[in-house]
């Protein structure tokens, strides 16, 4: 028996390719998976499989194409080959070409760009079995043509189907919503250990420091965290701003594996050089990811200051992230080094240190990248750097909780403009800003 075809049309290479791998990964030893660069290719081909005798179960179509629009390529295509399922993937079909292909083409479902692999798999495999259940009905209802007392039997039969999947359904859909509430509420309980392992900003206040955290999430556990120690002996305020690779639950993770290095590197191995605080968590976390295989690449980008209340000065080390400092209504940066904990790296095996004079008042920065990459404003674009040290320069000399106010205030001010479709704009990374004035 020649096998049935899953026919994929756009006028991109890499999208076609991307459906020709993910498809042929799922339905390849079942189905022949072509591709077309394009209308004119595609109908060529549907009128080569037609008179070869060969099913199109499926046609995926871009809507966006050079030549032809999706849904006019769908209708034409439906004329040819009216039982083939239908499906429009694009990110740029305006409703009007959604309707056409509906009542022209008898459309049967829209998927937007970039998918899901798992929704685009469970979709082709419910239209295939949909093709060859109408099929199997258009035959059953020829014969029931000729033998009308087999109709009453065969409808009885079939509501009875409809029943049972109907309860099929109803029982999965009700076994998904149990797991996804299953999976949320043991988020939340991480949340809450997350927050519980966060200092709180009542340890970090001093009448010489005036701190504020901005802390945003994008799901409900964050890659992000803040970090604070105070060595009594040497008299020194250490503050550390990390962003981990990733967010949500893999980034907690990591989160909670920077936290437990830098507690044992700094509180019990007594470890106060900020250069040699960095090289000391670079290794514990590889130690713990990659048990001397190497194959892990996850890690961190930190900023860390050590205050040396003695000494009135601050020493800086970075993994990729800076400190943005100002001083007698001067801003200033200071870059960490190009290397991430955790990274693979050759040039360079230690991380270096500054150090600066905090005996005037200063107001220091450490923060993610969430905050300046994230997309918004009128022209939907990222918040960029330079926004970013222009907005801590008008609020630095405002009081620590108004500065904190601010940086909310105006981060959802940019992401409320509209989207293409009159949707505001999503988070798209944790985003977290640590600011403290230092007045010794």
């Amino acid at each position: 028996m020649t096998e049935p075809v899953i026919l994929c049309v756009d006028d991109e290479e890499i999208v076609l390719e991307s459906l020709e791998i993910e498809l042929s990964e799922k339905f390849g030893d079942d189905y022949v998976i072509e591709i077309a660069q394009g209308a004119d290719e595609a109908l060529e081909i549907v009128e080569e499989l037609i008179d070869e005798g060969r099913e199109i179960t499926v046609v995926i179509s871009d809507y966006i194409m050079p030549e032809v629009k999706g849904d006019e390529l769908l209708r034409k295509i439906h004329e040819m080959s009216p039982r083939t399922i239908k499906i429009m993937l694009t990110g740029q079909a305006s409703m009007e070409g959604v309707t056409n292909a509906i009542n022209n083409a008898r459309l049967y479902r829209y998927i937007t760009k970039p998918w899901q692999k798992e929704d685009l798999s469970l979709t082709i495999s419910e239209a295939n079995r949909t093709f060859f259940q109408d099929k199997l009905l258009e035959e059953q209802n020829k014969r029931l043509v000729e033998k009308n007392d087999q109709l009453k039997e065969l409808n009885s039969t079939l509501e009875q189907k409809v029943e049972e999947r109907t309860t099929e359904i109803v029982h999965q859909k009700a076994e998904l919503e149990k797991k996804n509430n299953n999976i949320t509420a043991s988020i939340r309980y991480a949340q809450r250990i997350q927050n519980a392992i966060l200092p709180n900003i009542s340890e970090i206040q001093r009448e010489y420091l005036k701190p504020f955290i901005f802390f945003r999430p994008r799901d409900i556990v964050s890659g992000d965290f803040y970090w604070f120690s105070h060595n009594k002996e040497t008299n020194q305020l250490i503050i550390a701003a990390a962003d981990c690779t990733g967010h949500g639950v893999p980034g907690a993770f990591m989160s909670f594996i920077g936290i437990e290095q830098l507690t044992e590197i700094v509180t019990i191995k007594k470890v106060t050089q900020a250069d040699e605080i960095l090289n000391q968590l670079h290794q514990g976390v590889l130690k713990v990811l990659q048990h001397g295989d190497g194959s892990v690449k996850d890690g961190m980008d930190i900023a860390l200051c050590v205050i040396n209340l003695d000494s009135k000065t601050m020493d800086f080390a970075g993994a990729k992230n800076p400190l943005i400092y100002v001083q007698d209504g001067h801003l200033k940066q200071i870059t960490g080094d190009k290397l991430a904990i955790g990274g693979n790296y050759l040039d360079q095996t230690t991380f270096t240190k500054q150090t600066i004079d905090v005996s005037t008042f200063t107001t220091c920065y450490l923060f993610s990248d969430g905050f300046q990459d994230q997309f918004g404003g009128p022209k939907g674009r990222k918040f960029m750097k330079h926004n970013f040290r222009e907005l801590l320069y008008i609020i630095h000399h405002h009081p620590v909780e108004n500065q904190e106010q601010i940086l909310n205030d105006t981060l959802n001010h940019w992401i409320s403009f509209p989207v293409k479709y009159g949707e505001a704009h999503k988070q798209i990374d944790d985003i977290m800003v640590v600011g403290f004035q230092i007045d010794l």
